[in-house]
């Protein structure tokens, strides 16, 4: 080496922190002995030497490999480092000699983590490139062992069958980070094998399948495991299969479910979060079904389960334990703010939510953490913060291990290993870098803290709910009970007392489990604590105990109130004001979840966030089952029409701010379920084509609303009055997929399915009851009309009352070209088609008659819709002058909503203003008494002296009308 190149090197060294370049110096010495030839041509560039360098002083793994392994990397390195090819593996995997194909595996494995730490400290590649190369490192080299010992044991015994002459192929089933595709650099990977079937061998030596399994479990590890002259591929650890070391090597997928029914516990549900089946030849289907059948139903309860997280204190409490007695304070993945608590947080969440929510059963945590900004668990800072940590701290988990190909989390004590961390890092010294380790893991214990012990503490410390407590657990009579409520400051303490008598003399011991039993324990005292500031406590209190009687073989829910005090003071609050919300929340246990957000008196949410937050609930797997996804559309309609009517009993929201929230939400979920209802009949069928002067087009189906729905003005428990349309023509009327149907057939299958969807009982209720009375020819006429028809029809064929409804009428989902041509046909019937010489007789023929079987007016009530007076008498006031003058003034049909008609009616003159006003006023009022009573479950009556001047006002408004 001449001078030139000698100073060249020591530049590069020279740029390395002082206490790190006598260790480079000799490497380079090294290699220069042992590759001369090749190293000069290198040793010529001064960048190269640099990034050279670096590597070499951040870990005396590279500088191993880099003197055994010099001219690949020469020739990787002028390549730029391409990924591994997986071909030199497929060609091992047939090589007889075990000691071949092991060499061929742990070359293999160094050069892949040599090119993987070279990305990450030189090219700048990000956390999650290193953690997939890591893992699609495990994968491969896995399913290779996996090959090689398989075709090894079929030489000697065959290859197992079932008694159908079927091959029940092993199941490897990874687990932990590489389960997560989350591998570290020197990590182990976690295992467990499985097999579908039971069965014996076809070969010359036959044994049963379990011992063949046992076998080619046994020989995949020692290939993986086993440490020789060229180290080692993955140290595997197979304590995760059922009962652990004291197990079988390989369990069946049936004793596997069994284990998991009968054994699992809460830390196993937290491992098979992660449970992911390696890509094995011909498992395809074992593995969906391992995952559907067996793993999903373990970890993901059907309900909230948010007794997750007195598991999840009781595994920090053990965990903290095991860090005092192990010394793992510099531990960063045991450790105070470790790993472990940013994976916890997530995964807590994934096991309270996953069961109903599908977008958390993901395996990758930073995937995780984002959806709990969405399920408003964390903030979108907090999110931030655990993120940058989690990503901060898997890189110097990294680089720990790439130091020497070693397995830790310990932070170093050797000034010259901090002096590497800090330069494999980017910063400056060590003291820096261990600054920012105490900033990332501070932040994550305070927010671990929050998930964990939310509230738990301060809760716990309650003089008074000391006192209920102590009461509840000791039991007492009634006159006991009201001494002692009253005492606490609760209001209507003797009906309380004889309340709580009566609830825990009605539940049988066999309802609870011991589970249930502690939380109830813990529930009730701070539920009676609750009630202080309750408006009718009693009332609250009979209506909360609905909901726990409801839920108390699934107690989880029970643990949400328990986790979250401001859940239970808004549920004791809300049940005692309204017996629709106790009610709702008694049948659909799964709305508590609502409860955990503050902002839920408040809420008012547009239409297009509705549409949003729905698609980003469908998002993950829609499209792969219809049923699944109404379920999805149940659970946001059911939730979302809770929080309207939260912040309605609140006063939040105007009552025209309250039906339009109502309608928005309808005709959001109406197109979601038409497209689904759409997507699977064009999957079997084709899309429905029409044969016109113009060429082949596609023929189009439209929804239109009437009543409720199309004025805007629907309520929490109004049909939907929908008709059908379509406007398919011309001669050739055809779907255009391999199966053809007729276009008629299409879309009254299209319909059909839609109401279905609408209607279907699922395990939150069905979305909406459907209504198609209004179509042409109701009951008798067909489930979906052609324009052409409904044009028809309007002209030659609707009554009066027909064309009343059509007034209030408008398109909500489907074709816009639809939507455009019945507006046409809309507003050319209301303008031209009325019969107005019989206009005023019908009108009022009609009113009389819905009068005399509808009105529950007496003397002592007033029927807000049907008496007189009421409702129905301005609906109808509106009805006959606009369709009296529409001809002569267009814009009184513009809008389907009484209060916009009303407007328009008083600009064109047809009424006067002052009335029109008046009218307005009355009807927002009748209106807002009609929700106040639907909120507490009460029929739309009030008593005969209510509303008296209003009645008065517009009965006269009706005489002048109608004279």
């Amino acid at each position: 080496m001449d001078s030139g190149q000698s100073a060249i090197i020591e530049q590069a060294v020279a740029k390395l922190p002082e206490i790190l370049r006598d260790s480079v110096a000799v490497w380079y010495e090294h290699l220069q002995q042992q590759h001369a030839d090749s190293f000069l041509e290198f040793a010529v560039d001064s960048e190269q030497l640099q990034q050279l360098s670096r590597l070499v002083a951040c870990s005396e793994f590279a500088g191993r490999q880099l003197l055994r392994d010099w001219p690949w990397f020469r020739e990787s390195f002028a390549a730029g480092f391409p990924r591994q090819d997986w071909t030199a593996l497929v060609a091992a995997e047939t090589q007889p000699d075990d000691a071949a194909f092991m060499r061929t595996l742990r070359r293999f494995r160094h050069r892949s983590l040599l090119r993987t730490l070279w990305r990450q400290l030189i090219a700048g590649a990000d956390l999650d490139e290193a953690l997939q190369d890591l893992s699609g490192l495990a994968d491969e080299t896995l399913r290779a062992a996996v090959a090689h010992a398989g075709a090894s044991l079929q030489k000697r015994f065959g290859q197992p069958r079932t008694e159908n002459g079927e091959f029940p192929g092993l199941v490897v089933l990874a687990m932990g980070k590489l389960g997560g595709n989350e591998l570290n650099f020197s990590s182990d990977i976690d295992l467990v094998f499985l097999h579908q079937a039971s069965g014996d061998t076809d070969g010359p030596k036959s044994v049963s399948a379990n011992e063949y399994f046992v076998r080619l479990a046994r020989q995949v590890v020692s290939l993986l495991d086993e440490v020789t002259e060229d180290g080692f591929v993955f140290r595997v650890d197979t304590r995760l299969r059922p009962f652990g070391e004291s197990g079988p090597p390989v369990v069946s997928f049936n004793s596997l479910e069994s284990y998991l029914q009968q054994h699992g516990r809460s830390w196993e549900r937290y491992a098979y979060i992660k449970a992911r089946v390696v890509a094995m030849p011909g498992v395809a289907e074992s593995a969906e079904e391992l995952q559907e059948r067996i793993i999903r139903p373990f970890v993901f309860r059907k309900y909230l389960d948010y007794g997750v997280f007195e598991s999840l204190r009781y595994m920090k409490s053990m965990i903290e334990e095991e860090v005092k007695r192990r010394d793992l304070a510099n531990n960063i993945k045991l450790g105070p703010g470790g790993i472990r608590e940013i994976e916890f947080i997530g995964q807590s969440m994934q096991l309270v939510r996953g069961g109903a929510d599908l977008r958390f059963r993901e395996r990758e945590i930073q995937r995780v953490l984002p959806l709990l900004v969405r399920s408003r668990t964390l903030t979108r800072d907090a999110v931030s913060e655990l993120l940058n940590a989690y990503r901060f701290l898997r890189r110097l988990e990294n680089y720990l291990q790439a130091l020497r190909d070693k397995q830790t989390h310990e932070l170093p004590e050797d000034a010259r290993d901090r002096a590497r961390m800090a330069l494999a890092m980017g910063f400056a010294s060590w003291a820096a870098l261990e600054s920012e380790i105490d900033l990332q893991r501070g932040n994550v214990v305070r927010h671990f803290e929050a998930i964990a012990f939310r509230d738990h503490t301060d809760t716990e410390k309650q003089p008074a709910d000391d006192a209920l407590k102590i009461r509840w657990q000791t039991g007492g009579t009634v006159a006991e009970w009201t001494e002692m409520l009253r005492s606490q400051g609760l209001e209507q303490p003797e009906q309380l007392a004889q309340l709580v008598v009566d609830f825990v003399a009605s539940t049988p011991e066999q309802q609870m489990d011991s589970e249930a039993r502690h939380r109830l324990a813990t529930f009730m005292p701070r539920f009676l604590g609750s009630l202080r500031d309750t408006h009718e406590p009693a009332v609250a209190f009979a209506r909360v105990m609905r909901i726990i009687s409801q839920v108390i073989r699934r107690s989880a829910y029970i643990a949400l109130l328990n986790e979250n005090p401001p859940a239970l003071d808004r549920l004791s609050n809300l049940c005692g004001r309204s017996a629709y919300l106790a009610d709702t929340i008694a049948r659909y246990p799964l709305l508590l979840d609502e409860l955990l957000d503050p902002r839920i008196y408040s809420t008012s949410l547009t239409r297009e966030e509705m549409r949003a937050e729905l698609a980003m609930r469908l998002g993950w797997g829609s499209g792969q089952d219809s049923e699944r996804d109404i379920e999805t559309l149940s659970q946001y309609q059911r939730a979302t029409l809770f929080r309207i009517a939260v912040a309605d009993i609140s006063n939040s929201l105007p009552v025209m701010k309250v039906s339009d929230s109502l309608t928005d939400l309808a005709e959001v979920i109406l197109q979601e379920a038409l497209n689904l209802a759409y997507r699977d009949l064009v999957a079997q069928y084709g899309e429905p084509c029409m044969q016109t002067a113009s060429g082949l087009q596609r023929a189009g189906f439209g929804v239109v609303a009437y009543g409720k729905l199309a004025g805007l003005e629907l309520a929490y428990r109004s049909d939907l009055d929908l008709v059908f349309l379509h406007d398919s023509q011309g001669e050739k009327q055809l779907t255009n997929g391999p199966k053809q149907i007729d276009n008629s057939m299409f879309f009254s299958r299209l319909a059909r399915r839609l109401v279905h969807f609408l209607t279907k009982q699922t395990g939150t209720g069905s979305l909406y009851e459907i209504d198609m009375r209004l179509r042409p020819s109701g009951h008798s006429g067909l489930i979906v009309t052609s324009m052409e028809a409904f044009e028809r029809y309007q002209e030659e064929n609707a009554w009066t009352w027909e064309h009343q409804a059509l007034l209030r009428s408008r398109p909500v989902a489907g074709s816009a070209k639809i939507a455009r041509a019945f507006e046409r046909i809309r507003a050319e019937t209301l303008r031209n088609r009325i019969r107005r010489e019989t206009l005023r007789e019908d009108v009022l023929e009609m009113r009389q008659r819905m009068r005399r079987e509808l009105d529950k007016s007496n003397d002592e009530r007033f029927d807000l819709k049907q008496g007189t007076g009421g409702i129905g008498d301005i609906e109808f006031i509106v009805q006959f002058l606009a369709l009296r003058d529409a001809q002569g003034h267009p814009a009184v049909i513009h809008y389907p909503d009484n209060i916009r008609q009303l407007g328009t009616l008083a600009a064109s003159g047809s009424l006067d203003a002052a009335t029109a006003r008046q009218l307005q006023l009355i009807y927002q009022q009748y209106r807002l008494r009609q929700h106040r009573l639907a909120l507490d479950d009460q029929e739309a009556w009030v008593p005969a002296n209510e509303f008296a001047v209003e009645r008065l006002f517009v009965t006269e408004a009706w005489d002048r009308v109608f004279s």
